[in-house]
């Protein structure tokens, strides 16, 4: 992950970025019984991203996340950003939680 600071303001050939939501996921008997987190992770690249891509989504099944979604927005390649000349990559993951009763 990449996070721009006042000393290094430009990024590496390749990182991601990401952000988080966190919605209750399940009811039971009036009360909330899971959590769901979506990951929205995006990968930039300079060059051909699919190594990584192929490294970042075994690592998500890997830790348990379940895919909602995925997309290069390209035609039988990764997109590619003119206006960053970067190629992306952008996932849509989800994590469940249940939620501690207390017993």
């Amino acid at each position: 992950m990449w996070r721009a600071a006042t000393s290094d303001l430009n990024p590496p050939p390749q990182y991601c970025v990401y952000s988080t939501v966190t919605t209750e996921g399940s009811h039971q008997d009036d009360r909330v019984t899971s959590f769901r987190t979506f990951v929205y992770l995006n990968l930039w690249s300079g060059s051909d991203p699919t190594a990584m891509a192929d490294t970042i989504r075994a690592a998500m099944y890997r830790y348990g996340f379940a895919m909602v979604e995925e997309s290069d927005k390209g035609y039988n390649q990764p997109a590619y950003d003119t206006a960053t000349r970067q190629y992306t990559v952008q996932w849509t993951w989800c994590w469940r939680e249940d939620v501690d009763d207390g017993n």
